[in-house]
């Protein structure tokens, strides 16, 4: 479309379009994200508005712009025209920005009540995750760096992040949310708020997932460096992955210090540098390369393809390992369901009084903290601590544990770790 910017009045849809905008922004479900593209999608209408051919054509009403008037939009678009910073060639491929404006323009139709012109734009075919005996072999070759106890804090930190994607399958936002908190009392467990792309939704679900032996010995490896990193914050420090350093003055805008919540694009960078670092470290080691996605969602992906094979094969009689959480927990539940839950985790705090009350009775009977009862009261109490957790929170159960005549010192009988306690303080 050949396009000449004129110097008239606004198109008489211009104050329509706005008012729709307007009552879109309004409604309660749209997301703070959905909101800005929104209003980038307005803004692009308003600049094609201003060109006197599209405006002659599609300026006339709402059905005539977001109908024909989309499909031009996006001809227009994909020509790289109607940038705030104009391309100096066309993009060569179908962009993330060209299926998000579809999408909104869309979604504008569909409030105005008449139908959308928009492009339906492919999906991007998914990048290849890894070979099905590469996913068997990671966990082995995640142990061999862990037992190694690296000393750099990046890699420690990497194989966290490595160890947990492995055991829970999480997305990097989702990696980003987790807090000291989150993780059980014993490390052999974490809660992981799951956030799918596209889920506008303020409400999401926590999954309790158990994490592996060899996940657990790298948290306990970097709970101490973490410690280390986070000991000059002022106030809290609550999240579990932390920046290493600090990136310029702290007055300025947009700055970070070491020890603040690792962000989604510090994640996924870090993820891919010591992906590319780990790999070239163990060749120049003269071992074989790791068959390591590059790409944290790749990684993801590759676990989750992994799982859904197991699954299929347990269906068809398989004896093959279940992948499933420990536990879950749903924001919203109908009356019932509440109840029960309720009764269960009142249980379950009951059940750590009592688990107190055996392991100190089995103390006393046996006076000796290496006799079989105490260690049997012990993995019980260390088991009613965990399940009581999943339930509800540090917080809680520590004051659950400490009214039941738990000493602080006895602390380990019922499953914490030193170093989580130490980080749960700091927190």
């Amino acid at each position: 479309m050949t396009t000449s910017p004129v110097q008239e009045d606004p198109a008489p849809v211009s104050e329509q379009l706005s008012d729709l905008v307007r009552e879109v922004l309004a409604d309660p479900e749209v997301t703070e994200s959905v909101g800005k593209h929104v209003r980038w999608v307005e803004g692009t209408l308003h600049r094609a508005l201003k060109e006197k051919d599209y405006r002659d054509r599609y300026g006339a009403s709402l059905k005539d712009l977001l109908g024909p008037g989309a499909a031009a939009l996006c001809d227009m678009t994909d020509e790289g025209q109607l940038r705030a910073k104009e391309l100096k060639t066309p993009p060569k491929h179908v962009t993330a920005s060209q299926r998000r404006r579809a999408s909104i323009l869309r979604r504008l139709a569909a409030a105005a009540g008449v139908p959308s012109g928009a492009y339906s734009y492919p999906k991007p075919t998914p990048k290849g995750t890894m070979p099905a005996w590469a996913r068997s072999e990671l966990h082995n070759r995640v142990r061999t760096e862990v037992d190694a106890r690296p000393s750099d804090p990046g890699r420690a930190r990497f194989l966290v992040v490595l160890g947990t994607v492995l055991d829970t399958a999480a997305r990097a936002g989702e990696l980003c949310t987790i807090g000291i908190t989150d993780i059980a009392p014993d490390l052999s467990l974490a809660k992981i708020t799951r956030n799918p792309q596209a889920d506008g939704s303020d409400l999401h679900v926590t999954e309790v997932w158990p994490l592996s032996p060899v996940t657990q010995a790298a948290l306990a490896h970097w709970l101490p460096i973490r410690a280390r990193l986070t000991e000059d914050l002022e106030g809290g420090a609550g999240a579990l992955f932390v920046v290493l350093h600090g990136n310029r003055a702290d007055h300025r805008q947009g700055a970070y210090k070491r020890g603040m919540p690792l962000m989604l694009r510090g994640m996924i960078g870090s993820y891919r540098t010591h992906v590319q670092e780990l790999k070239a470290d163990r060749t120049n080691r003269g071992g074989a390369g790791w068959e390591l996605p590059t790409g944290l969602e790749q990684l993801r992906r590759g676990v989750q393809e992994r799982r859904d094979s197991y699954a299929d094969e347990r269906r068809a009689g398989d004896r093959k390992p279940k992948w499933a959480p420990f536990l879950v927990r749903r924001p919203l539940l109908s009356e019932e369901a509440e109840k029960k839950e309720r009764q269960a985790t009142a249980a379950a705090f009951a059940a750590v009084a009592q688990a107190v009350d055996a392991f100190h009775q089995a103390r006393t009977a046996a006076g000796d903290d290496t006799d079989p009862r105490v260690l049997k009261a012990r993995r019980a109490l260390r088991e009613a601590t965990r399940t009581a957790w999943a339930r509800s929170d540090h917080a809680t159960v520590l004051k659950l544990l400490g009214q039941a005549k738990l000493e602080n010192a006895d602390l380990d009988a019922a499953g914490y770790a030193a170093e989580l306690l130490d980080a749960l303080e700091r927190s």
